[in-house]
Formats: structure tokens, C-alpha cells, sequence
């Protein structure tokens, strides 16, 4: 595929992946609200699938984990109270392993080829709000397992009751974490959330530092073209 096509591409999955944000953001609950929200998420990873994964023995090694994943995502309404542990357990995990499967691809591409451009730091931006999802699920699954690895807010306590807002609340806190920014309403205080807190500033700074290093590129390959007087 030509260069120009999969710029268009990674335009689109930087779109659709900020308009995740804001979606998640808003806080929607269940009904429509719900249903709008589930829709946005599977349009959200075959658009991953489609953009970041490419030959066919590639995909369908991605494709056991994705096409679960979507299910899980869809069926989950329809199942019993008593099943959503475990099914909020599975879908993390599995989601989780898509998204991190995206962002390894992504990094290898752009290590491994050296194409100029604005394509790379497309690419590299994708990978870092890709991987703030992935450290979502990861992090859900660790409170789901230990709950008191996690000092929440008590007036955050409603939001956890709820699928929608516990991913939108996650998604807030492992920004935060990659930024290294971090805010007093959830506080990693013990093991394993102490642990991932730390990995994932750490991946943070490495993710950072590869999108300047590339902004970095650019300027200098512009000013190496600027004519001389």
C-alpha cells in the first residue's frame, strides 16, 4: 500500500480514537446511551484491525483474540448479574491483548522502516492512545482481583457499580498514569497496582520520547531542504 493511502488510514484511526475520548469521557450509562457507546467500541477495533494489522497470517492469529472480544462485548448485556465478573474479567484481558498486539505492530513498523513524513508520528501517536486503552484493561483486571491494590475517591464509588463508567473512570486513570501526571481520586497503594503504575509511567516517558524524537525528524529533514543563500 502506498505511503499517501496509509496516511489517510492512520488519519482516520487518530479521529476515530480522540472521538473515543470524548465518548468515554461524557460518562454514558446504559439504554441507547449504552448501546451508542458499545456500537462507537467495535467500530473503534476492526477500524485497529483493519489499519495496524496487515497480511493474512497476521490478522488471523488477531482475529482469535478480536472476534471473542467483540462478542464478549455485545453479549455481556444479555447474561446474568452473576456472570459479569467473569465476563468483565475475559473482555478486559482479551481487550487488552488486542490492543498491545496494535501497538507492537506499530512500534515495529516504525523501527523497522524509515519512511519520512508525517506517517511515522501518526503512527506513534495511535500507538501511545492505544496503549493508554491497554493499560485500562490491565489495570481493571488488577482491581477486579485485588480491589484494595486501589485507594478510590468515595464519591467515585458510583461510578464503579456501573460497565460504562468503571471503563470510562479506568481510562481517566491510566492516562493519568502514562502522563505521569496523576490525581488524588484513585491512588495505587499496594501490589499489583503500585507495580503497573510504575511500568506504565515508564512506558509513558518511552512512548513521549519517540513522538518528539520524530517531530525532531521532520524539522531537521525540513531545514536540510531550505535552500541556502
Amino acid at each position: 500500500m502506498q505511503a499517501n493511502d496509509r496516511r489517510h488510514k492512520y488519519d482516520l484511526l487518530l479521529v476515530l480514537l480522540l472521538a473515543s475520548l470524548v465518548i468515554r469521557s461524557a460518562g454514558v450509562g446504559s439504554g441507547k446511551q449504552g448501546l451508542l457507546s458499545d456500537a462507537f467500541r467495535t467500530v473503534l477495533t476492526m477500524a485497529i484491525f483493519v489499519v495496524v494489522f496487515w497480511g493474512t497470517r497476521e490478522r488471523r492469529l488477531v482475529a482469535v483474540i478480536l472476534v471473542p472480544t467483540i462478542a464478549l462485548g455485545w453479549v455481556r448485556p444479555l447474561l446474568a448479574a452473576s456472570h459479569e465478573f467473569a465476563v468483565a474479567m475475559a473482555f478486559n484481558l482479551l481487550m487488552a491483548l488486542f490492543l498491545w498486539a496494535a501497538v507492537g505492530v506499530i512500534l515495529r513498523d516504525l523501527f523497522r522502516r524509515s519512511t519520512p513524513g508525517a506517517l511515522p508520528v501518526l503512527g506513534a501517536i495511535c500507538a501511545y492512545l492505544i496503549a493508554a486503552d491497554a493499560w485500562s484493561g490491565i489495570n481493571l483486571l488488577a482491581y477486579q482481583l485485588v480491589p484494595a491494590s486501589h485507594s478510590i475517591a468515595p464519591e467515585l464509588d458510583p461510578l464503579l457499580a456501573h460497565w460504562h463508567s468503571r471503563l470510562a473512570l479506568f481510562s481517566h486513570y491510566s492516562f493519568s498514569q502514562i502522563l505521569t501526571i496523576g490525581y488524588s481520586d484513585i491512588t495505587p497503594v499496594r501490589a499489583p497496582a503500585t507495580t503497573l503504575s510504575l511500568l506504565s509511567a515508564i512506558f509513558g516517558m518511552f512512548c513521549t520520547a519517540i513522538v518528539v524524537s520524530l517531530f525532531v525528524g521532520i524539522a531537521q529533514g525540513q531545514k536540510g531542504h531550505e535552500p541556502t543563500q
